[in-house]
């Protein structure tokens, strides 16, 4: 693939990102896994792309008021502790096996999501606590970087479920993901070596990404709660469905 299929790529993963809060990593892992690159160094450029796109996406959503801050900091502080232990684990081993069960998982949530959004659509009143937003944060943020992406895809439904306006579970992620992505790259960067990085894949990435994401970011605060989460919904099964059967 050439710098402009992968600027395209970027354009794409960065908008669906932004407007969904997820897809960005998953998306791109999967076409490099899929050419053959070691996982470990897919997961490794496809954060360090991901960091600076998803900056641009955190100051959008920040800007629109789609940011819960307290469920924000509880997811981040695990969050950043998974990143490190999953980029080390990710370095010594695959973790091929585990993308099937994560796939099924995100699949079944991504069915439940359509089916309390088709419906006449009612949100828990409670929301969701620190202890969860805690536990969300860890074992979104292992598999995220463990597996090459996860933070949206088991982050925003998750918050979605619990209670949070879609757009407001589409704000959190996004606005927290770029510290993930940099602890997981300076991680990867320390035990694989900064110069094994895919570094003609990742600044089209970047740059493809940055063009879209604000777009995105205005279209996810103007959008009905049931129709964005509808997409989510639709994405989510999309996505995982072919990442099973590719």
């Amino acid at each position: 693939m050439n710098f402009f299929a992968f600027l395209l790529a970027g354009l794409f993963c960065g908008f669906v990102d932004s407007c969904l809060g997820m897809g960005y990593g998953v998306t791109s892992a999967s076409v490099l896994i899929t050419f053959g690159i070691v996982p470990a160094i897919a997961s490794a450029s496809v954060h360090t792309s991901e960091c600076v796109v998803d900056i641009v996406s955190a100051i959008t959503h920040y800007r629109l008021n789609n940011v819960d801050f307290k469920i924000s900091l509880h997811m981040v502080v695990p969050g950043i502790v998974a990143a490190v232990l999953g980029a080390l684990f990710l370095s010594g081993l695959s973790l091929g096996m585990a993308k099937p069960f994560v796939r099924v998982v995100l699949i079944a949530m991504g069915f439940y999501i359509l089916y309390r959004h088709i419906r006449t659509y009612q949100p828990k009143q409670s929301g969701m606590g620190m202890f969860k937003a805690m536990t969300l944060g860890f074992i979104a943020s292992f598999i995220d970087v463990a597996v090459g992406g996860g933070w949206g895809p088991l982050g925003t439904p998750a918050l979605i479920l619990n209670g949070q306006e879609p757009r407001k579970a589409v704000g959190i992620i996004e606005f927290t993901e770029p510290i993930i992505s940099l602890v997981a790259v300076l991680t990867f960067g320390v035990t694989l070596g900064f110069e094994k990085f895919l570094w003609n894949f990742t600044l089209p990435m970047i740059l493809g990404g940055i063009i879209l994401t604000p777009v995105a970011g205005f279209l996810t605060s103007r959008m009905p709660r049931r129709l964005l989460g509808v997409f989510i919904g639709l994405w989510l099964v999309a996505l995982n469905l072919w990442g099973l059967l590719a």
